[in-house]
């Protein structure tokens, strides 16, 4: 662990190579040669990103899902919405930050009073004090999202190492949202903590869709292809999958 006399900066390198490492595998993917397909116009990097797909299943089958489903058989499901709560609070300033950006202040008003009574009145986000007990209502929002809502289209469709599913906007916006979250300038055992329980609790939180892709459909891919690109767009359009007016509130 370090110091508490070293810089922020050099605490905050781990996150600066891996926003850096984001962006150099899209301009590496972006380089890549095409092929013609049918679905040239959103995943003209199919080839390599059918490859990245491939690594991650083998990484997924080897390591994520398994203690996931070992997460979930042996943690009861209070502790479990615990840490979901306190992790989802912790997204709560990059939440603000970009409802803001977006001109929303319903959503900026929400997101900054969820966090300060869920940190305060809910025992630092491990209980939803404000979903509980008053009408806020938090949508997720990202600098990806931000970014579609000033008109930027969501560009090719790319699979990141580990990460999975996104877009040339997203893998921008998640490298700005790496480098605006407060929490990620904590002494390094926090950040690495808190990303260790965040892979947890999402693979946990997709364990039954991901069941059901690999045993219904005939193309995994392609179908985790569509899935991801509908909920996109959907939230950038804050509207649920089917295009009507989203209402949903940031929490599981």
């Amino acid at each position: 662990m370090m110091s508490s006399s070293h810089p922020v900066s050099l605490r905050f390198s781990s996150f600066k190579r891996m926003a850096c490492l984001l962006v150099a595998c899209t301009f590496a993917a972006c380089a890549a040669p095409t092929e013609d397909n049918p679905d040239a116009g959103i995943d003209p990097l199919e080839s390599i990103n059918r490859v990245i797909h491939g690594f991650n299943e083998v990484v997924d089958t080897i390591l994520l899902e398994p203690v996931a489903r070992v997460y979930t058989s042996i943690v009861p499901e209070f502790g479990r919405e615990r840490v979901h709560n306190a992790l989802t609070n912790l997204k709560m300033p990059v939440v603000f930050a970009n409802s803001a950006l977006q001109g929303d202040p319903g959503n900026t008003f929400s997101s900054l009073w969820s966090f300060l009574l869920n940190s305060t009145l809910g025992i630092g986000g491990l209980f939803d004090f404000a979903g509980a007990n008053t009408s806020l209502v938090v949508r997720k929002e990202d600098f990806g999202q931000t970014l579609g809502s000033w008109g930027v289209g969501p560009g090719p469709y790319i699979v990141l190492p580990i990460i999975g599913s996104s877009s040339l906007r997203d893998t921008f916006g998640l490298a700005a949202d790496i480098f605006s979250d407060p929490f990620n300038y904590a002494d390094d055992d926090v950040v690495i903590t808190r990303t260790i329980l965040t892979a947890i609790d999402v693979r946990a939180g997709t364990l039954e869709i991901t069941d059901e892709v690999y045993r219904t459909s005939l193309d995994p891919y392609a179908t985790f292809r569509s899935l991801y690109l509908q909920k996109r767009e959907a939230e950038v359009n804050n509207t649920d999958t089917k295009g009507r007016k989203s209402k949903k509130s940031y929490r599981r």
